[in-house]
């Protein structure tokens, strides 16, 4: 790429998108985390990729707040060509604040219909209940402490992510109306410590969604249809 700028950086072996962290009064984006979540976040020390410092952050969350949509997408396109890569994975650190739900939700919308394979983790409720009605390359998974806070959302059907802070991973869980489904979680950490066969820890997993994607596993893991949700009209995912 001939542009300097860089909104994209290694992680779990694909692109991933690093927003600030913390409160949004402290200059972060996780207006929706809890106390236990700022506290612990494993952004703060993560794995599988590259650990950059608060300044690249800080510059990937300006080049959303000062460019259009339509600008947005040409560099996250750029470069994942740049890098070989067709997957992207967002909130590799930080969240969407409420304010940017729609255009962040345009941003995934136009990379979804380009093909772009996405992994997402939030705890913006609105955000996840439109990726919902994407394609299935799609895959946004809503944080939660504990599996049962789900009953509180009306919209409950789709995939959550419930964190185990101890060991660095989370817990996946796929939710239709009639039953909770846990599958598998995320996370090296989640591998080492929780899948054994005979009492002996199967070969270490590192945190690899291309691996996942092609496995079929993690947040890619076959699942019946969810019935889809959401408040958001036509018109108003056709921002500019």
């Amino acid at each position: 790429m001939k542009n300097e700028i860089r909104i994209t950086y290694p992680f779990a072996n694909v692109m991933g998108l690093f927003f600030p962290v913390g409160k949004l009064e402290d200059g972060g984006t996780c207006e929706f985390a809890t106390p236990k979540c700022l506290k612990k976040c494993c952004a703060h020390t993560p794995g599988a990729g590259t650990i950059i410092g608060h300044e690249k952050k800080q510059e990937a969350y300006n080049f959303f707040l000062r460019n259009s949509i339509a600008t947005i997408v040409k560099q996250i396109r750029a470069e994942l060509k740049e890098t070989n890569c067709n997957i992207f994975t967002w909130f590799a650190s930080g969240d969407c604040p409420a304010y940017l739900t729609m255009k962040f939700l345009n941003v995934i919308i136009k990379l979804d219909r380009a093909g772009v394979i996405q992994t997402g983790f939030t705890r913006n409720i609105e955000l996840w209940k439109e990726c919902k009605k994407l394609s299935d390359n799609n895959k946004t998974l809503l944080t939660v402490e504990n599996i049962k806070d789900i009953p509180k959302y009306s919209e409950q059907s789709g995939m959550y992510s419930v964190p185990n802070y101890e060991i660095g991973a989370i817990d996946i869980y796929f939710v239709t109306f009639t039953k909770v489904r846990k599958t598998c979680g995320c996370g090296g950490g989640y591998y080492e410590h929780h899948i054994k066969d005979s009492e002996r820890v199967l070969p270490h997993l590192k945190l690899d969604c291309k691996a996942c994607y092609e496995k079929k596993v993690g947040c890619f893991t076959k699942c019946e249809a969810l019935k889809k949700g959401g408040l958001i009209g036509k018109k108003q995912l056709e921002m500019k």
